[in-house]
């Protein structure tokens, strides 16, 4: 009887030290994913209570959706500047609103300036042959910024001119350089967003992309004329991985550094990621904080971060194919504002909100 009850106790306490042991090992998963996935959800996000030596200007751009409105509502003590992509200017030179009142007006309530982009219509030739080509189509686009900024209480504009001929150079800067004066007469700040570059020599830049996209930006120019710059140092065109490699990074910061002062420069910081089938090689997805979250639950995720790169990276199998997903967490974002720092830069420029993770604002 009592080597019974002596053979029973040992496998009860067995039992309690195998389940001791699993319910260890699955808490410790989930705190390691956690960890290495950079706090995805910190558990109380705050400003820091140490003022910083460096202060700088976060700008965050905004598109209306739902993930973009959550991360306003929550986050905006971290937001200086919101920049919302709601205006344009259409075929005939008309100035075209998009913006939600909503969001305007918890922005004004919570102090937050409000710098709307406008936009070429959708990147199109229309969109800025109609300005740059008449003189009396440009000022009457730039008088009609100056009345809706002041209508809406805006801190100031965004130009955010793209696709355009490297023709246009000229009559761009000059443009930009006629709004600024005309914002600066009514107290209102001109900021222009440009395409990173690395030179300024055509023979740099694969697939005509000088002439269509890129030359028509005169960094110099457009410096002397404007409150700020925002740089697009993000989008590597020549990247197999992360949005944006760190090396491209500094050499694109070092260039835009020779023709910007850095007080004016605001470096972009992108908040989305780039999905790779490591088969083909060709990238597949882009996206943000959704679709990191959607496949932790759908797939067996190993967590990486690459020194090289100063980006985390996510690996996992499909289907016996082999994907990768590079993103932005608060180790890389850290990495980027370290840089703002170093050269006293105006400040960042992300985009957008709703794609980041919630661990980015531990290193704002």
């Amino acid at each position: 009887m009592s080597i019974v009850f002596y053979s029973v106790t040992i496998l009860k306490r067995a039992a309690d030290y195998l389940m001791s042991i699993k319910i260890f090992t699955k808490l410790f998963s989930c705190l390691a994913i956690i960890a290495l996935l950079g706090n995805i959800v910190p558990a109380n996000v705050r400003a820091a209570t140490t003022a910083a030596p460096f202060k700088y200007t976060r700008i965050f751009y905004f598109r209306d959706n739902a993930l973009a409105r959550q991360s306003l509502y929550s986050y905006y003590k971290f937001i200086d500047v919101l920049a919302p992509q709601s205006y344009s200017f259409d075929s005939t030179g008309k100035l075209v609103d998009d913006m939600n009142p909503t969001v305007l007006d918890f922005a004004k309530q919570h102090n937050i300036k409000v710098m709307p982009l406008v936009t070429n219509g959708k990147f199109s030739q229309d969109g800025y042959h109609s300005i740059l080509d008449d003189k009396p189509a440009e000022d009457a686009a730039i008088a009609s910024l100056v009345t809706e900024a002041q209508k809406e209480g805006y801190w100031g504009w965004q130009i955010d001119f793209e696709q355009m001929d490297a023709s246009y150079r000229d009559k761009f800067s000059a443009f930009v350089k006629n709004a600024a004066d005309a914002m600066k007469q009514n107290g209102l700040v001109l900021s222009v967003a440009v395409v990173a570059k690395v030179s300024d020599n055509p023979a740099d830049y694969p697939n005509n992309l000088w002439q269509n996209l890129i030359g028509v930006y005169d960094y110099a120019s457009l410096a002397t004329s404007t409150d700020f710059i925002s740089l697009m140092s993000y989008d590597d065109p020549n990247s197999k991985g992360p949005v944006v490699q760190y090396s491209w990074l500094k050499q694109v910061l070092d260039y835009a550094l020779k023709f910007i002062p850095n007080d004016k420069l605001s470096l972009g910081i992108p908040l989305y990621y780039w999905q790779w089938n490591d088969v083909t090689g060709k990238r597949i997805g882009i996206g943000g904080r959704d679709g990191i979250y959607s496949a932790f639950k759908k797939h067996y995720i190993t967590v990486h971060y690459s020194a090289k790169h100063e980006a985390p990276y996510l690996t996992y199998w499909s289907y016996s194919k082999s994907y990768t997903i590079w993103y932005e967490n608060a180790q890389s974002v850290k990495a980027k504002v370290a840089l703002i720092k170093k050269y006293k830069l105006y400040g960042f420029s992300a985009w957008a909100l709703g794609l980041e993770l919630p661990s980015i604002y531990n290193s704002i």
